[in-house]
């Protein structure tokens, strides 16, 4: 059965509390993550389409920004996101600027239905080869479990990088996994930086790859079916991982 989420926690929670540097000072502040409501979605589709897109290794690699129907098809993926009613995000306190955000919603053995009507090949792409990483590893046999919580998008503010909020935001799906008894947490983390916050988080790697070939479908040739690859070849000081954090037992509990 697809997960939902039930009433309590009641919408907005916050979850967890931290204090870094400010945007434009080192003077210590206090920073707050809580559940996306529904009147800051069109604010956070801005966010992620002027912090995530062209940071992103795969939405680069694809030319995802330059591209009328894959930001189409992006801003429709990010509102089935939010209809999961899980996504976190990142305020200061006394102020209502989105700071940062990751896009979250459970996972259970069932496929996703992503009910969206693709029309970029980009998207596609982008979809098909996050979706090779979690079929090559068998999450919910290897660690024994029903469900767990997994990301779409994690993006700082850019006025707020080098501050280690992406660090805390992913720290705080601890709490939020407590709340709804998940006690497994997981992201395909592309970009160099999301690594390493994810393992200052208390994040493991258990897959990563250097290039990903992925099977899009089958196609007739010559009265023979091939099949029609997806290449993503990455620079070599780049990896694509994915990583999971279990709750119960993190270091950083």
């Amino acid at each position: 059965m697809v997960w939902s989420r039930p009433e309590q926690p009641a919408i907005p929670t916050v979850y967890y509390t931290f204090r870094a540097k400010d945007a434009d000072s080192d003077e210590l502040i206090s920073y707050r993550v809580e559940d996306l409501t529904e009147y800051r979605y069109d604010d956070m589709i801005q966010h992620f389409a002027e912090n995530f897109v062209d940071d992103e290794p795969l939405c680069e690699n694809r030319k995802v920004s330059s591209s009328d129907e894959g930001m189409r098809d992006m801003k429709l993926f990010w509102e089935w996101c939010f209809s999961q009613n899980m996504t976190l995000v990142c305020y200061k306190e006394g102020s209502d600027e989105i700071v940062g955000a990751n896009l979250l919603g459970v996972k259970t053995p069932e496929k996703y239905d992503w009910q969206l009507q693709m029309q970029s090949e980009k998207e596609g792409d982008i979809l098909a080869a996050n979706e090779y990483l979690t079929d090559n590893f068998d999450l919910f046999g290897h660690y024994g479990v029903d469900m767990y919580l997994a990301a779409f998008g994690l993006s700082v503010n850019r006025r707020y990088r080098g501050r280690g909020i992406a660090t805390e935001i992913l720290k705080a799906r601890v709490p939020l996994c407590k709340a709804f008894g998940i006690k497994l947490t997981t992201t395909n983390f592309s970009a160099p930086g999301s690594q390493k916050a994810a393992a200052k988080a208390g994040f493991k790697t258990d897959l990563e790859v250097t290039q990903i070939f992925v099977i899009q479908f089958p196609v007739e040739w010559d009265g023979l079916t091939l099949k029609d690859f997806i290449y993503i070849q990455w620079p070599k000081d780049k990896k694509i991982a994915a990583y999971m954090l279990q709750p119960q037992t993190s270091t950083i509990l």
